[in-house]
């Protein structure tokens, strides 16, 4: 995919000089600053050249640190834009997934499907079992004497046991959900690396990482399958998972259900994009939390005072605190810190061409992390999101924008929200060191060193 991304790069070479960008060494410099950190490669880009940035032959990329042309890529002109070679990398394990198709015949087709699936009634639904396996850790945690846990070790395991449930179903043994795990970890993760790589090595050469990826990748397909086989036999029910939901689901305009290969595809997908990203979002959000004692004790006392429990997106009018921390966690350390578009005709930023098949990358760290929208960016605030309608923010980007918007934002807030609440009622949260972990980009923003934090368990 990369071999011809960069040919087509290089058959429009055309003009991306004319924009402020790296050259010769410091081009090089930048890149494999990019590999090794993309978070502070993506700071020192717009510290040293402004705006908006050129990358030139073979990625030939445009950075754009401005809201403005942020909109017009993911909104006004969203029809010219595809999906860009970031996304095009992690094909290779989604397939044609809503996150990677880029054929808007069958992504919306696809979509109309899937959102169905994911809209509140089910939410409502699987709003139990989230609490049940949440209980079931927290239970976990009083059995044990540990006082101090690594909460990204911790989130990952429950986010992961929330998916095999609520996405594959019941059917799933222990020894396949190790498989599973260790296939989206391995090749997600070789996925993400390709992304920085100049002239990766192609998957079909028999490296010893390669082998590795083929071997986790066809087990993935190979479970997935099967339940798909096995979800067929049984009709859906109240407590259908996603995939039985999906399995039977049809298009309610045409009556068209999705193909197996499609059912595959989302299902892999949903399971990448959903317990990878929302395990390192609850993470920071209770590091944050863990950090902040006041405003952590301040969302205990509104739980408490509550007599709605948290099963639907109506959590935000009932706890509004618990909302905005929510949102302000996503903010200072969002899931996908940057992603990529694709133009398929010529545009225009301002005054600068944009030649056809540029890739235009959208740095979501930056926008979220910046005075020029948020006042002390770096602060931990979550009473700024307090009666504001995060719609209309063109700067808040979590989820990104647009029609291409994350089809699972509601489950995804919902789930946190419930995971979150009931750690906070049944205990107190204090970091184990003086500072939040290093964020790294590892296919979404992880703590580096994990997220350490000390437990000290309230009475009933």
């Amino acid at each position: 995919m990369k071999y011809i991304n960069s040919l087509r790069n290089f058959i429009s070479l055309s003009g991306l000089n004319h924009i402020p960008g790296p050259s010769g060494f410091n081009f090089i410099k930048l890149m494999l600053h990019f590999k090794r950190d993309s978070l502070g490669a993506l700071e020192s880009t717009e510290e040293n050249y402004g705006e908006v940035v050129r990358y030139g032959w073979p990625i030939n990329t445009v950075i754009i640190y401005r809201t403005d042309l942020i909109k017009q890529v993911l909104g006004d002109k969203n029809k010219i834009y595809v999906k860009g070679e970031q996304t095009d990398e992690m094909k290779v394990v989604m397939g044609e997934g809503l996150v990677t198709n880029n054929d808007r015949k069958s992504w919306l087709r696809s979509r109309i499907i899937v959102s169905k699936e994911l809209g509140s009634k089910p939410i409502i639904g699987f709003s139990k079992t989230i609490k049940d396996l949440t209980d079931s850790t927290i239970q976990s945690w009083r059995d044990n004497s540990k006082v101090q846990l690594d909460f990204s070790i911790e989130m990952r395991n429950l986010t992961f046991a929330i998916a095999g449930k609520t996405l594959l179903g019941s059917d799933l043994s222990k020894e396949d959900a190790k498989i599973v795990d260790d296939a989206v970890l391995y090749t997600s993760k070789m996925a993400h690396d390709h992304m920085f790589e100049l002239f990766p090595t192609p998957y079909w050469v028999p490296t010893k990482k390669n082998r590795l990826f083929h071997f986790h990748n066809g087990n993935l397909s190979r479970i997935v399958e099967r339940l798909i086989e096995n979800e067929k036999q049984s009709p859906p029910h109240e407590t259908s998972s996603i995939l039985q939901r999906l399995v039977h689901a049809k298009n309610p305009e045409t009556g068209e259900s999705l193909s197996d290969k499609e059912l595959k595809d989302e299902v892999i997908t949903l399971l990448i994009a959903g317990y990878e990203t929302t395990s390192n979002t609850l993470s920071w959000v209770l590091g944050l939390l863990s950090k902040h004692k006041k405003i952590q004790n301040e969302i205990r006392r509104e739980i408490e005072d509550s007599q709605t429990p948290i099963e639907s997106i109506k959590f935000k009018t009932t706890h509004p605190k618990l909302y905005c921390a929510i949102l302000e966690g996503m903010r200072l350390y969002t899931a996908i810190p940057m992603s990529s578009r694709r133009n398929l005709v010529e545009d225009n930023f301002d005054f600068y061409k944009i030649p056809k098949n540029t890739s235009v990358v959208i740095p979501v760290w930056n926008i979220h992390r910046s005075e020029r929208f948020w006042p002390n960016a770096l602060s931990f605030k979550p009473e700024r999101f307090t009666g504001v309608d995060v719609n209309r923010l063109d700067y808040f980007l979590p989820f990104s924008k647009g029609e291409r918007r994350c089809v699972g934002e509601n489950f995804s807030l919902v789930e946190v929200a419930i995971i979150v609440s009931e750690i906070i009622k049944s205990y107190d949260l204090e970091l184990a060191t003086k500072e939040l972990p290093k964020a790294v980009s590892h296919v979404s923003l992880k703590p580096l060193d994990g997220m350490p934090i000390k437990l000290t368990e309230l009475p009933c």
